[in-house]
């Protein structure tokens, strides 16, 4: 299912010229030819849906989901859950529906403002976020705020996200961090951002990522 999922993806999009002349950003990193990173994101969305599975959510929402890659795997995995996706660019929404067609509505929303009541969602899961917001905790605890049960995190896993950048030569003026990371997080310094404001039932690493499982207090 993943090769298939791939296979249309480099249908839809036939001509790396046509992608955004940057090379960071999230359709960059999934539409990436290079077999070793391609070979990490796969691992990583192995784990999240191997995660939301074990969760048993009934409804989920990707907050920050992009174009819906996230939310296409869950539906490749052919988990039961109502899925919802919301982001604040809409560009990257437009793309998706356009290309990736997958079955999840996708509303246009800020993070710390997201158009949904109080516990609207099972599982709230906010995937390569946290570290592009200001205020890191203020977004946790929007997240919190639609959740009903549980939230699923994750971050770069600092140093090694950078060391890994470094290694390919990639964002090397800045030591190999991310233009739109405002953030770095390692173990620890996660791992206090998250426990301050909810249980932590997993804390996982899928190199050069770390995931957190939460439950809502």
């Amino acid at each position: 299912m993943r090769n298939n999922l791939r296979s249309r993806i480099d249908a839809a999009v036939p001509h790396r010229s046509e992608l955004p002349a940057v090379s960071y950003g999230n359709l960059q990193k999934h539409l990436n030819p290079n077999p070793v990173q391609r070979w990490l994101l796969q691992r990583f969305h192995r784990r999240v849906v191997d995660v939301v599975r074990q969760a048993g959510a009934t409804g989920l929402l990707d907050a920050g989901c992009g174009e819906g890659f996230t939310l296409r795997q869950l539906e490749e995995a052919g988990l039961s859950a109502r899925l919802v996706g919301a982001d604040v660019d809409r560009a990257a929404l437009a793309w998706g529906r356009q290309n990736l067609t997958t079955g999840a509505p996708l509303a246009a929303a800020d993070l710390h403002h997201l158009p949904f009541a109080d516990g609207s969602f099972d599982l709230v899961l906010s995937l390569e976020v946290l570290e592009h917001l200001p205020v890191p905790a203020a977004g946790l605890a929007e997240l919190l705020r639609v959740s009903r049960r549980y939230v699923l995190v994750s971050v770069p896993h600092e140093p090694w996200f950078r060391g890994a950048n470094l290694l390919r030569g990639k964002h090397v003026a800045a030591l190999g961090n991310d233009p739109g990371h405002l953030h770095q997080f390692d173990r620890s310094a996660f791992r206090r951002l998250v426990a301050a404001q909810a249980g932590v039932i997993l804390h996982c690493s899928a190199f050069p990522w770390q995931l957190a499982l939460l439950a809502k207090a």
